[in-house]
């Protein structure tokens, strides 16, 4: 494999793999994923702010349900935030 053209990145999935794919999966997939070992969380945060995306965190203390909520409030946030621009 590190031959070959392509990018790859390893990590372990948290709180377990299930949750963790589930979560990533619920949030759009690869087309909506940022990663990187050298920039904090709140760095991801504050950017997607100044750029009025989306930003949805899956670490250790993620669980689906509330997973699963959070995404429906931020799709009536950014639904409404959008409506008063």
């Amino acid at each position: 494999m590190p031959n070959l053209p392509v990018a790859s990145a390893l990590w372990v999935p948290q709180p377990t793999f299930e949750i963790g794919a589930g979560a990533w999966i619920l949030a759009g997939g690869t087309h909506h994923s940022a990663f990187s070992y050298d920039i904090t969380e709140e760095y991801w945060e504050d950017f997607a702010e100044i750029l009025g995306i989306e930003y949805v965190r899956i670490n250790k203390n993620t669980n689906t349900f509330d997973f699963k909520q959070t995404l429906r409030n931020n799709e009536v946030y950014f639904m409404l935030n959008k409506s008063l621009k």
